[in-house]
């Protein structure tokens, strides 16, 4: 597959029209898009053609005192050709109005993909997965079916109205302003629909969304459901949720039909009229049999072209609101702001916190309240605490997933909110407490984003985090595929391969978060001894429970409810007999 970067989309209106939001995705593709309506426009021609081919051939038969059988001939003949330009001119626009579109559908998706990746955390946090992948799936498909039902339905039903009202008012403008009375007041229900419409579609999406995440969940959850017997339980909650959906559903059907029945009867009242007009003028003698059926037929197109438009309102508001929700991903302020900052090309590993404060949301208390620390170079310091003492938060700021609210980190003398966090990263390695891990092979888990790593590395790696033995008995060894979240492995084995994973960036600063959380006494054992071999020379910060593990850290930080309540070695902390002699008494 490619490795072609497409540049960032966003939707720079805040706030626009949608419709000014489509032309915005399809920047790139204007002169395909231009070619497409022209290439419609030609292989169309033979339906605006027909009224007047078919008006001549019935004054050409009416009046055989003045025309012959060569003029039969002669009309049919030029429309044979016009009909017959429809195969190449139809092939060719397919071929461009596709390419158009699925361009579109790959820049679209690459879009909502980058942005996600840019976005904050926090954002993450309060967004479910579900959610997202539907964005990236059914909103950009549905956007794919506005484009096409806008192309195929509406562009040329636009086309139809202005051809034939022209070439209307060129011959009899009597009949044109017939047609710019009763079109306009057929065609008003679109305003009595058009809102009722929209925030059904909006209910229906929202309710689509909602259900794609509580799929996601209920899979993630089968393993617990199934351990704990609640499967009734769990089915009972997702027919409940598919119900809401299902009502949503029927209520969007009804409008859309009530909308489709009524428009389509007040247009069949309207073209009863304009036979009845039309022929009265002939009738009188104002115009030819000819004549009548040519403005009839004109009519019916205008009429079956408005109410084509009005038919496609459903489909056009379902991608409407397809725009507006992708627009929460492409439009949301919610970003880590990368560009411009400052650039880091290395990193010591010295960090200094100043008064560092954080909040998750408004009005609630602070994760963390006031904390001053100062982290040497190459410094090893582990933080412990009861849940919710803040030692997470810490190091979400440390990684630079979250900002101080008040307060300021420094990294090596420079304030982390002036540099580019994405640069800090590459020095940067995380063992999460939770294992991440993807469906790929063991080679590609461990050298995720990295090239030109040699297996001669990779195995020295595996032997440091203690996972060669089990890798080298696995079937395929360094390409045997783990399964989705590595469903293939134990607990164990698992962070051991996010251990080697994160060791061999070859970083200048660790973030540990109970790093030996899931593994067996002996491997725990192993693996500390090669966690103290690797962080020589190298900042660490470690976040453990269990209190033995963390006895050959340089300092330990004592946090409780958001603040630094004690910091020393292991054996000052133990002689204070504080805070960490209590909590190492209860794990006696």
């Amino acid at each position: 597959m490619s490795r072609r970067e497409y540049s960032p989309l966003e939707f720079t209106h805040h706030g626009a029209h949608p419709l000014r939001k489509l032309v915005r995705i399809y920047e790139g593709q204007y002169l395909k898009i231009i070619l497409s309506i022209a290439l419609f426009a030609v292989k169309h021609s033979p339906v605006w053609i027909l009224p007047v081919v078919l008006a001549r051939m019935i004054t050409i038969v009416s009046d055989t005192s003045r025309y012959t059988i060569n003029d039969v001939w002669l009309v049919g003949g030029v429309f044979f050709v016009i009909i017959i330009q429809n195969i190449p001119t139809h092939t060719l626009f397919v071929r461009v109005f596709s390419g158009a579109l699925n361009t579109m559908q790959l820049q679209l998706r690459s879009a909502i993909v980058r942005r996600l990746q840019e976005l904050s955390i926090a954002f993450h946090d309060n967004y479910q997965s579900g959610r997202l992948q539907t964005k990236v799936l059914r909103d950009v498909e549905t956007l794919e079916i506005l484009s096409r039902n806008l192309m195929n339905s509406v562009f040329p039903a636009a086309l139809t109205i202005i051809v034939a009202f022209s070439m209307t008012v060129l011959r009899e403008p009597l009949v044109a302003v017939f047609y710019l009375v009763s079109v306009p007041v057929s065609s008003s229900l679109v305003f009595l629909f058009s809102r009722k419409m929209t925030a059904r579609n909006r209910e229906y999406r929202e309710e689509i969304e909602s259900l794609s995440a509580s799929v996601v969940e209920m899979i993630q959850m089968i393993p617990i459901t199934r351990a704990h017997g609640v499967e009734n339980v769990e089915v009972s909650k997702m027919n409940s949720r598919l119900e809401h959906v299902r009502q949503k559903g029927i209520r969007l059907e009804v409008v859309g039909a009530l909308f489709g029945a009524s428009s389509w009867t007040s247009f069949q009242v309207v073209m009863l009229v304009c036979i009845m007009f039309t022929s009265i003028l002939a009738f009188r003698k104002q115009m030819s049999v000819g004549d009548v059926v040519l403005y009839q037929s004109f009519f019916a197109m205008i009429v079956g072209a408005v109410n084509l438009i009005l038919n496609s309102y459903p489909e056009l508001s379902r991608g409407f609101e397809s725009i507006r929700s992708i627009g929460e991903i492409l439009e949301s302020p919610d970003s880590e702001q990368n560009e411009g900052k400052r650039e880091v090309s290395s990193v010591r590993g010295a960090f200094q916190f100043e008064g560092v404060s954080y909040t998750y949301e408004k009005g609630k208390q602070p994760a963390l309240k006031d904390v001053s620390l100062e982290i040497q170079e190459g410094e090893s310091i582990a933080f412990v605490g009861e849940s919710g003492s803040g030692k997470s938060t810490l190091m979400n700021l440390v990684i630079g997933f979250r900002r101080p609210t008040a307060g300021r980190i420094i990294l090596d003398g420079a304030d982390m909110q002036e540099l580019d966090l994405r640069q800090y990263r590459r020095f940067l390695a995380v063992v999460p407490q939770t294992t991440l891990l993807f469906s790929g092979s063991v080679r590609e888990n461990i050298v995720y984003g990295l090239r030109n790593i040699d297996d001669r590395r990779i195995w020295e790696i595996l032997g440091i985090s203690n996972a060669a033995d089990f890798v080298s008995d696995l079937p395929e060894g360094l390409e045997t595929p783990l399964g989705e979240r590595g469903a293939r492995l134990s607990g164990g084995q698992r962070q051991r391969i996010a251990i080697a994973r994160a060791l061999i960036r070859d970083p200048r600063v660790i973030v540990l978060d109970e790093a030996t959380s899931a593994l067996d006494v002996v491997s725990e054992s192993l693996i500390q001894a090669a966690i103290q071999r690797l962080v020589r020379g190298r900042t660490t910060f470690i976040v453990a429970h269990r209190l033995s593990t963390i006895r050959n850290a340089d300092r330990i930080v004592v946090m409780k409810q958001g603040r630094c309540v004690e910091s020393g070695t292991h054996e000052q902390l133990m002689n204070a007999k504080g805070e960490f002699f209590r909590f190492k008494a209860l794990q006696q």
